[in-house]
């Protein structure tokens, strides 16, 4: 796992929405694409937040009435674990396991913020375990 890098064990590409987005339009595209979390975008493609399941159902528990309506920036979490794209599988684990996540954003810096690559998640590290053998 120290040799593997976080690339490497994740094929390039995120699913993103604009930060302008509904929970409801956060919602229909994780059903979509049968994912547990989504980056949070501004209109520069910079990183902006990620919003998860958990955020939704949270948002839906306490404002049934209109969370399909509420905006993506209020219920997703703005500080995101990063790792550059040079970080190890073994790096990213460590950071799952220190800050009790289940996910990380590997995000490279432009100059003028960070540009999501790819999310590599603790199921990710785990399928890697177990067919690195």
């Amino acid at each position: 796992m120290k040799h593997i890098s976080v690339l490497a064990a994740k094929h390039l590409g995120v699913i993103a929405c604009p930060a302008n987005a509904t929970l409801l339009d956060a919602a229909r595209m994780m059903d979509e694409e049968d994912i547990s979390s989504i980056i949070v975008v501004d209109d520069t493609g910079h990183l902006r937040g990620i919003l998860t399941r958990t955020d939704i159902l949270r948002a839906a528990l306490e404002r049934p009435d209109d969370w399909e309506q509420l905006a993506c920036p209020d219920w997703m979490t703005k500080d995101v674990v990063t790792v550059p794209p040079t970080a190890s599988l073994e790096d990213a684990a460590r950071l799952l396991q220190q800050k009790h996540i289940h996910r990380v954003v590997v995000a490279e810096d432009d100059g003028q913020g960070l540009v999501p690559l790819a999310v590599v998640s603790a199921r990710d590290i785990i399928y890697h375990l177990v067919h690195q053998r």
